[in-house]
């Protein structure tokens, strides 16, 4: 699993049981490969131009796929992440002292801790 951002998130990684590993990395590719298919699904939609998909992570945690499809020029047109309050403020201050971070999310976002 190939992650340019993780790093900033968590401070040393964990030692798991190779069968907890291999359940996040079946969970992850499995979300990957639909998150991808909706990405690049052109739809019914006769309208000219791309359709504006937009991302609702619930329970986002310290996910990284919103800076991750960033860089591949793959970012929807609005990823929205919730979660419980403690975890968002973390996250929120996580993304503020980072300039990798702060600067992908750009001055139009808004971070709310409630």
């Amino acid at each position: 699993m190939k992650d340019d951002y993780i790093h900033l998130f968590v401070r040393r990684p964990v030692r798991r049981s190779p069968v907890i590993n291999h359940g996040y990395f079946t969970r992850w590719a499995a979300f990957g490969k639909l998150l991808y298919q909706f990405l690049d699904c052109e739809g019914s939609n006769i309208k000219k131009g791309k359709t504006k998909r937009q991302i609702l992570s619930l329970g986002a945690g310290f996910d990284t796929t919103n800076f991750q499809l960033q860089d591949e020029g793959k970012a929807p047109y609005l990823y929205v992440e919730l979660d419980f309050k403690e975890v968002t403020s973390k996250k929120a201050s996580l993304i503020e002292s980072y300039s990798q971070l702060r600067d992908k999310i750009g001055a139009t976002a808004s971070i709310l801790r409630e």
